[in-house]
């Protein structure tokens, strides 16, 4: 498949991200269509989290999760990148750490994360992945 961010002049500085998350956007997309044809529980998107916890200066943790299910404490991130040449985003060291605290805060908060990638939503492994961690949480039909 062709990069076509890497083709791009960089007029915006924030070129390449953008394209970046656009993409994943699209499998965030996909899944959020899959969730409501199988009849799932409604999720918040892009919901903020942790706010309750503060950073070393005192301000509130601002970490996002694509999909949250609040009465069930599940959040669930569509991971993209994964077979990226160089890697995707969660491959860079300082990425790495970031997802590590973000980790640590979620069980600090007893919220439960559930990674799936864009294979997992495209093959539709990730909706039954999806309704079995609601289940597991007390989900019922």
């Amino acid at each position: 498949m062709r990069d076509v961010a890497a083709e791009l002049p960089l007029t915006d500085r924030n070129a390449h991200a953008k394209i970046k998350r656009a993409r994943n956007e699209r499998f965030e997309r996909e899944l959020a269509w899959q969730i409501l044809a199988h009849k799932l529980p409604e999720p918040h998107e892009q919901y903020r989290w942790a706010t309750e916890l503060t950073t070393e200066t005192g301000r509130p943790r601002q970490f996002r999760a694509d999909f949250a299910w609040p009465q069930f404490r599940l959040l669930c991130e569509v991971q993209g990148g994964v077979w990226r040449r160089g890697g995707g985003a969660h491959s860079h060291p300082t990425n790495i750490e970031r997802d590590i605290e973000k980790q640590q805060c979620a069980v600090l908060l007893n919220w439960h994360v559930f990674p799936v990638t864009t294979d997992d939503v495209k093959g539709g492994k990730a909706i039954g992945l999806v309704m079995r961690a609601l289940a597991a949480r007390g989900w019922t039909r």
